[in-house]
């Protein structure tokens, strides 16, 4: 240093004494002497900790606030944030003179730093291997204050300054005065009935540092807890804890969507301009540049025009993923409503509007040319259980892999519903299983579908599975409301345009008098809860919960790619009879009349099924 950065220095320590040299700001922390990663920091990153930290160096406690939060887009640099965040703690208290005399703590306390995981090999492999990393490669630790190597699982300093790994149910820093902590994958953690292990954690490792470092002025603590991660639903740990530190004057949050974290500096026009567009993150809709001159407020978000396809495409991934930004219970799960209508009029540009079945609500009677032959491709049949006329409804769907598409890049499959089915059982009736067996071995066995895959999601549905092993089906349960990513990609699909489906008109109930297109209405009314995808009250999801568990099975089984050839590389919204029907009608099947199905006993059952599933002649 030269000689004022000498005058300035001991003019600092004069008015600070409790310290023996003066912590490092944040940016003289990453630069040379100390970290040496400035360079390789994202610009977001150095601005989110100048905000927790300060531009300049705090003399009185370790942070600005007591609380904070850094969340947002993946892939924003979470686990960097933590592994620069929590050394820097460090360092601030080794630089005391006596940390445990400055803490008013007994000679010879430890006084702990605590890195909390979802599990303890996630802590001690991923954070903590990083903060670590940061520590080894430091000159200013190795040269002042190198860890105790004796230890394996902590980091041991001199002064008694530890670093501690663990996980939301670990107990071993008990016996340790912690006074900062850092929470990972806040919206990971555990949780059951009654408890959040998250939550547990987090007030666990906050009163410790609460009860130990008391700040009389602020009637806080000196200290500093962060809860670090994705937002990943709106009603979880980490929603809840946003919007209470929004309103704490002590607690700080970061939601950072990936932009910011790369920097605006990459995405500027030749006049060093912002190459960007405004987006309303509420309706799910651009802005006009014109109106976003005019009108901000907080649902207001500014986009560079490189994600916009995203965010035209599937919105409310693009939210979470890139923005950071989870959907609000209640929310629509289906936004872009044109593209619902749009997987139905494709279905009816190739087939027609008539319905392939003829309209009675107690008996599916089916046209003769729905059948299967000499169709190679395998389907996946779907069926959501219900028992009685109690408001439930069961919902069946069989599906099948048309083609493989090309979409940005990568190969997708085009999904073709072949049938969907809406049983609604009579008053005082029940829906036997024994019956929607059956209409599967008559669409496999007489109709001659080359079934695959029969899933059921419902609790009686053991039986029925046997049943069907027994015939050698591969039978199996999947649960659509445990998991939101049966939705999601069917949602994924509709979005991107690669899903058709038929305009399936049923009565709601046998007294009904008039027809709904069941699919439609019931994907248009379906919303986000946080925890499931649900349907409105006085709603239904019957058929909606058959096409997700299609869609999750022809999705994630490549076993249904196999020998469907993959057209050239397009866009979805071209003409969709490019898509050529495999199957022609013969004349004297169409002039035929219909053919019957055996009534199932006590229900309204219709059944609709594309045409280009006719037999050939």
């Amino acid at each position: 240093m030269d000689a004022k950065a000498i005058a300035r220095e001991l003019a600092w320590l004069k008015k600070n004494p409790h310290f023996e040299q003066r912590p490092a700001t944040i940016d003289e922390f990453l630069g040379p002497g100390y970290l040496d990663i400035y360079s390789k920091v994202r610009p977001g990153l150095i601005e989110g900790l100048k905000e927790i930290f300060g531009d300049e160096v705090q003399s009185k406690r370790i942070a600005k606030y007591e609380r904070a939060m850094f969340t947002g887009a993946i892939g924003i640099g979470k686990t960097t944030f933590a592994s620069i965040a929590l050394p820097y703690m460090v360092h601030w208290v080794l630089c005391l003179r006596d940390p445990q005399d400055y803490y008013e703590l007994l000679p010879g306390s430890r006084i702990a730093f605590m890195q909390m995981s979802t599990s303890e090999k996630q802590a001690s492999d991923v954070v903590f291997g990083d903060i670590k990393a940061r520590i080894e490669h430091s000159p200013w630790f190795v040269n002042n204050y190198p860890y105790n190597p004796k230890f394996s699982k902590q980091l041991k300093f001199p002064k008694d300054i530890w670093i501690l790994p663990g996980d939301s149910m670990e107990t071993t820093f008990e016996g340790y005065n912690i006074l900062a902590g850092i929470l990972d994958e806040m919206d990971s953690h555990k949780t059951t009935v009654d408890k959040d292990y998250a939550e547990i954690g987090y007030d666990t490792i906050h009163s410790r540092i609460a009860s130990r470092f008391i700040d009389e002025k602020s009637s806080g603590h000196k200290g500093l807890f962060m809860a670090i991660g994705q937002m990943k639903k709106a009603t979880g740990f980490a929603a809840k804890k946003y919007k209470e530190m929004k309103n704490d004057p002590m607690a700080h949050v970061i939601r950072m969507p990936i932009w910011e974290s790369l920097g605006w500096h990459r995405f500027l026009n030749p006049d060093g301009t912002r190459n960007s567009f405004w987006y309303d993150s509420r309706r799910k809709e651009m802005i006009p540049t014109g109106v976003a001159g005019v009108i901000k407020n907080e649902w207001m978000i500014e986009i560079p025009c490189a994600y916009e396809a995203n965010f035209r495409t599937n919105p409310e991934k693009a939210l979470r993923d890139l923005a950071g930004i989870p959907p609000n219970a209640e929310d629509p799960f289906i936004s872009l409503v044109d593209r619902v209508d749009e997987a139905r009029d494709r279905w009816i540009a190739r087939h027609g509007n008539q319905s392939p079945v003829r309209d009675n609500s107690s008996r599916a009677i089916l046209e003769p040319w729905f059948k299967g032959d000499g169709d190679p491709r395998k389907r996946a049949v779907h069926v959501d259980l219900a028992y009685s006329s109690n408001g439930d409804a069961l919902g069946f769907a069989m599906g099948h892999v048309e083609e493989m598409v090309e979409i940005e890049g990568e190969r997708k499959p085009y999904i073709v519903f072949d049938c969907l089915v809406r049983i609604k059982a009579l008053p005082g009736t029940e829906i036997l299983l024994s019956e929607v067996r059956q209409l599967i071995y008559h669409l496999k066995d007489d109709r001659h579908f080359r079934i695959k895959h029969v899933t059921y999601d419902g609790f009686e549905s053991t039986d029925t599975i046997q049943q069907l092993r027994k015939k050698h089906y591969f039978a199996d349960k999947v649960s659509v409301d445990k998991s939101t990513l049966p939705y999601e990609d069917l949602r994924e699909a509709i979005y991107e345009r690669r899903i058709e489906f038929p305009p399936y008109m049923t009565y709601l109930s046998k007294a009904s008098t008039e027809r709904v297109e069941i699919a439609v209405q019931e994907l248009l009314a379906l919303t986000d809860t946080g925890k499931k995808i649900d349907h409105p009250v006085d709603g239904s999801k019957d058929v909606t919960d058959a096409m997700a568990g299609v869609v999750y099975t022809l999705m994630g089984n490549r076993e249904y790619r196999k020998g469907v050839t993959s057209i050239r590389s397009r866009e979805l919204s071209d003409d969709p009879t490019d898509l050529a029907s495999m199957f022609s009608a013969p004349a004297e099947d169409v002039m035929a009349g219909s053919t019957t199905l055996p009534p199932m006993a006590g229900a309204d059952m219709q059944l609709f099924v594309p045409d280009r599933l006719r037999a050939k002649k």
